[in-house]
Protein backbone atom coordinates (compact mmCIF):
# COMPACT_ATOMS: atom_id res chain seq x y z
CA UNK A 1 0.00 0.00 0.00
CA UNK A 2 2.95 2.33 0.54
CA UNK A 3 3.91 1.98 -3.11
CA UNK A 4 0.37 2.75 -4.24
CA UNK A 5 0.19 5.83 -2.02
CA UNK A 6 3.56 7.04 -3.34
CA UNK A 7 2.34 6.60 -6.92
CA UNK A 8 -0.81 8.56 -6.10
CA UNK A 9 1.26 11.41 -4.66
CA UNK A 10 3.31 11.53 -7.87
CA UNK A 11 0.14 11.50 -9.98
CA UNK A 12 -1.31 14.32 -7.87
CA UNK A 13 1.86 16.38 -8.28
CA UNK A 14 1.82 15.87 -12.05
CA UNK A 15 -1.82 16.91 -12.23
CA UNK A 16 -1.04 20.05 -10.24
CA UNK A 17 1.77 20.82 -12.66
CA UNK A 18 -0.63 20.37 -15.59
CA UNK A 19 -3.10 22.72 -13.91
CA UNK A 20 -0.39 25.32 -13.42
CA UNK A 21 0.67 25.00 -17.09
CA UNK A 22 -2.95 25.41 -18.20
CA UNK A 23 -3.29 28.49 -16.00
CA UNK A 24 -0.15 30.09 -17.42
CA UNK A 25 -0.91 29.12 -21.00
CA UNK A 26 -4.43 30.51 -20.86
CA UNK A 27 -5.80 27.93 -23.28
CA UNK A 28 -6.61 24.22 -23.30
CA UNK A 29 -3.78 21.86 -22.37
CA UNK A 30 -4.28 18.19 -23.24
CA UNK A 31 -7.90 18.92 -24.10
CA UNK A 32 -8.79 20.37 -20.70
CA UNK A 33 -9.73 24.04 -20.87
CA UNK A 34 -9.97 24.92 -17.19
CA UNK A 35 -7.06 24.46 -14.76
CA UNK A 36 -9.47 23.84 -11.90
CA UNK A 37 -10.30 20.43 -13.39
CA UNK A 38 -6.69 19.34 -12.91
CA UNK A 39 -6.67 20.60 -9.33
CA UNK A 40 -9.87 18.70 -8.49
CA UNK A 41 -8.33 15.46 -9.76
CA UNK A 42 -5.06 16.20 -7.95
CA UNK A 43 -6.76 16.76 -4.60
CA UNK A 44 -8.66 13.50 -5.00
CA UNK A 45 -5.43 11.59 -5.69
CA UNK A 46 -3.67 13.26 -2.76
CA UNK A 47 -6.56 12.55 -0.38
CA UNK A 48 -6.59 8.89 -1.38
CA UNK A 49 -2.82 8.72 -0.83
CA UNK A 50 -3.20 10.24 2.64
CA UNK A 51 -5.93 7.74 3.53
CA UNK A 52 -3.76 4.82 2.39
CA UNK A 53 -0.81 6.08 4.45
CA UNK A 54 -3.04 6.38 7.54
CA UNK A 55 -4.29 2.82 7.02
CA UNK A 56 -0.69 1.58 6.73
CA UNK A 57 0.23 3.32 9.98
CA UNK A 58 -2.80 1.88 11.78
CA UNK A 59 -1.95 -1.62 10.60
CA UNK A 60 1.58 -1.26 11.96
CA UNK A 61 0.31 -0.39 15.42
CA UNK A 62 -1.93 -3.45 15.68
Amino acid sequence: MKIISSILVIIGAILMLFGFITFLKGSAFLGVGYPVNYFHAATSAMLLAICLKVVCECEKKE
